[in-house]
């Protein structure tokens, strides 16, 4: 055993003492350390798989912020109104404390707090009520990336789906349309030789008409020769 190697050894040489003191401590909390960490991961593995539980902590941590953000939300409501304006919400950025870290937490700045308001403003009304930003506050902050991520892709998905039907929509709605005017056009073509054709008896006509034209301005030059001839 251990002490029937190591007693002997440290009695004859007593400078052994702290090799084996150290190797001793060293395997022992090796051991403890081994425990415990095989202890805290399967208590945190169970605790992890515990939805309930989870859920619990998770409503009650959600009260709990709600009521700080409503606080903050009738600090920042300078008027008293119930409602934030966006001035009032860049207000409250600058002179309430507990809003300002608030924003810090969630990394927005000056320039992010139209973009922010719009999203607080769900309805578009121009104004937040209470429980719209408490709600929407709230949920900025203790989104789950992995969930957040998913529902970009998912929203990305189906924008790019819709423009692909889109797309098919409309090359089909244009190509109906070509062919539409295609068929309009030999619709018209024999209206089209018609008016041709009476453009140019139109034009046969108006010569016809200018040659008369000419010839009667011609008939008294005419009929002067003749009685100067039938004199002589």
């Amino acid at each position: 055993s251990w002490g029937t190697i190591a007693v002997p050894v440290i009695e004859s040489y007593p400078e052994t003492a702290f090799v084996f003191i150290g190797s001793l401590m060293t395997l022992v909390f090796g051991v403890l350390n081994l425990i415990v960490a095989v202890i805290v991961d399967t208590f945190a593995e169970s605790r992890s798989k515990d939805v309930g539980s989870r859920a619990r902590e998770m409503e009650a941590q959600e009260l709990e912020e709600k009521s700080i953000l409503k606080k903050i939300f009738h600090k920042i409501d300078e008027d008293g109104s119930g409602a934030l304006t966006l001035d009032e919400l860049e207000s409250g950025a600058k002179k309430v404390s507990e809003f300002s870290q608030w924003l810090r937490v969630m990394d927005i700045d000056d320039g992010d707090l139209r973009q922010l308001f719009e999203i607080v403003d769900g309805d578009g009304s121009g104004e937040v009520d209470p429980q719209e930003f408490a709600d929407a506050m709230f949920r900025m902050k203790n989104t789950e990336a992995k969930t957040a991520t998913k529902f970009v892709k998912h929203l990305v998905t189906r924008l790019d789906n819709e423009a692909r039907d889109m797309h098919i929509d409309l090359t089909q709605t244009l190509a109906d349309l070509a062919e539409r005017t295609e068929k309009a056009l030999q619709m018209l073509e024999p209206q089209n030789q018609v008016v041709d054709k009476a453009l140019t008896d139109t034009s046969t006509f108006k010569r016809t008409v200018s040659l008369e034209q000419r010839f009667q301005e011609q008939v008294p030059a005419i009929q002067r020769t003749v009685e100067v001839a039938m004199r002589k």
